[in-house]
This record gives structure tokens, sequence and C-alpha cells, in this order.
């Protein structure tokens, strides 16, 4: 009787060279920064990212200083950039970088892609696009945070500081903008909300949220995770008040 041996193909990010991965790490990232500049900048079609949020008015928006974090995020993510690429310019391994370069493999590349073509989608004011790549987005975040690990205690403080989180923060952002873009997205389509209020779905989305973050920051000791979602709530609260003292009266939709 023939008997077969079967064989797994290795995984995507297991068959890219180390050396190819940090260098594809930083070219995306390179586009990455250049698209969302392009996006303010020139603005893309003729609307900035943040007048396109105003144009569907709710009340999971967070305060404009609210995003601000993306500042750190990019400046976050820049530095791991350098602390990945730096074996490159050695002619010795450097055994624990690589490490991170294989836990992470394509993941990195592929938040920059999603990230450059949620901008595209946001600004040709895509809605429902926007929220099928944000969706995939946050997935790969996902998948990426659980490949480095679900603790701290079995990492080096620079594996801890340069990627752990920078990518947590990353995460727990995208986590609040996943939310605030399907918000966007019903107001778009004009939801009715089932015959609720507002102010119902918006307080039902912070306590799903609040729970998300718990179970998250629980689950991965990645408290800094908890703290970007936090701050997200204090942005969308914060505008809240600002609305209530300059219009008091004002309904805002879904």
């Amino acid at each position: 009787m023939n008997t077969q041996v079967l064989t797994s193909r290795p995984a995507i990010s297991e068959s890219v060279p180390i050396r190819t991965l940090q260098v594809l790490n930083v070219v995306f990232f390179s586009l990455t920064i250049f698209v969302n500049y392009l996006a303010n900048g020139l603005p893309l079609n003729g609307k900035t990212t943040g007048e396109l949020s105003q144009q569907y008015p709710n009340l999971f928006t967070p305060a404009g200083f609210t995003f601000a974090i993306w500042g750190l995020i990019y400046t976050l993510l820049i530095i791991f950039c350098i602390y990945q690429a730096r074996s490159l310019f050695n002619r010795t391994r450097d055994v624990s970088v690589e490490t991170v370069v294989r836990k992470i493999g394509v993941l990195f590349i592929l938040t920059c892609v999603l990230n450059m073509a949620w901008i595209l989608a946001w600004h040709y004011e895509y809605t429902a696009l926007s929220v099928v790549l944000m969706l995939a987005f946050l997935g790969v975040l996902i998948r990426l945070n659980l490949n480095l690990g679900v603790s701290f205690t079995s990492i080096s403080r620079q594996e801890k500081y340069l990627a752990h989180i920078p990518f947590g923060i990353y995460f727990g952002w995208i986590t609040v903008a996943t939310i605030a873009n399907i918000t966007a997205f019903l107001v778009d389509y004009r939801w009715d909300g089932f015959g609720f209020p507002a102010e119902f779905w918006a307080v039902a989305m912070l306590l799903i949220g609040t729970l998300v973050t718990l179970f998250v920051v629980i689950k991965t000791n990645n408290i800094f995770y908890g703290l970007t979602v936090i701050w997200g709530f204090v942005g969308i609260i914060a505008k809240r008040y600002a609305l209530i003292e300059t219009e008091p009266f004002q309904s805002v939709p879904y």
C-alpha cells in the first residue's frame, strides 16, 4: 500500500527572508506617512479627514484634540521601524530583533496597506468600503498583537517598549476608530436606530467598548491598549459636553 507524506507549506511570513521583511516594513510605512500627508496636505478629494468626519455628526465622534494621538502612534512606529531595521547595517545577526520581526511577519505591512486603502475610501466617501477596510485593519492588529505575545513577563524590556507598547496603542486607537467609523456609516445611510434615541446607542457602544477593553487588557496584560481606548472615550465625552454648552438643544443623529 502506497502512503503519502503530507507536509504543510510554510506560512507566507515564514517564507519571506528576514531582511526582506525589514526593508518592506520601512518602505510601506514610509508610503503610509506620505499618503496620510496627502490626505490633509492636498487634501484628497478636496476635503481633510476632519472635515469629512464633520459630515457625519454623531454622538461617538471624539473631540478634535483626541486625534493628536496619531502623532504619538506614528512617532512610536517610526522608532519601531528603526529598531527592527538596525540589523540591516550590522554584519552580525541580532537574534532578538529578528525574533520580533518574524513574530510580526507581513502583518505590519498589511496594516500599512489597509491604512492607505482606508484613507482613500474615506476621502472619496465610500463609507461602506471604509468600514470593511477598518474591520480588516482591526483584525490584522489583533492578530499582530497576539503574535507578539499576551504577556510582558517573558519578553525583554527592549521588545516591550519598542514593539508591544507601540502596537498596543495602535490597536487601542483603531478599536475606537472602528466604532466611530461604523457610526459614521450608519449616519450616512440614515439608520433610524430601531426607534431608540441616539443617546441610547452612544451609551451602549461605550459600554460594549469598555467591556471589550477590559477583556483585552486582562488577557494581554497590555495596559497601554486600555489607556488608549480611555483616551478616545474621554474625547467623546469632552465633545458631548462642548456641544451641550454651545448648542444645548441640538438634535444629533446616530
